[in-house]
């Protein structure tokens, strides 16, 4: 195979790859080594709200500052998870597992709701998350 053609084979290849991450949404990515030693993880799973049958679960739920909580999709049909007061707002939970994190950084009570399902004040599909110190 004569250099032109290798060069021209490569900078299609390369097209290719760079046009399919593009249309995918991503970019291609750096691989890079990782080491091999085992590490402790100090990262805290979050705690979780399901969010099923048009409501959430637990209703209510209380809490340390600083915990992350996840509300989690374990059913079909479009939710939100919405502050009462805006301090936190998630895009739709449009399919099963889909889910939405907000971290608690300081303490209070924080009523939230579906914006599809219920409204502020506790209507419909709603809950609380009291914040702890």
């Amino acid at each position: 195979m004569t250099r032109t053609l290798k060069m021209i084979l490569i900078a299609s290849i390369a097209t290719t790859i760079v046009a399919d991450a593009a249309s995918a949404g991503t970019r291609p990515q750096k691989k890079t080594a990782r080491a091999t030693a085992t590490r402790k993880s100090t990262a805290v799973e979050p705690t979780v709200v399901q969010v099923s049958s048009f409501k959430y679960e637990p209703k209510v739920l209380t809490v340390k500052v600083g915990t992350t909580v996840r509300w989690i999709s374990k059913g079909s049909g479009f939710h939100t998870v919405e502050a009462d007061n805006g301090s936190f707002k998630s895009t739709e939970l449009k399919s099963e597992n889909s889910f939405f994190d907000h971290t608690f950084e300081k303490a209070g009570k924080f009523p939230y709701h579906c914006t599809f399902h219920g409204d502020k004040g506790g209507k419909d599909m709603a809950g609380t998350i009291i914040v702890q110190k």
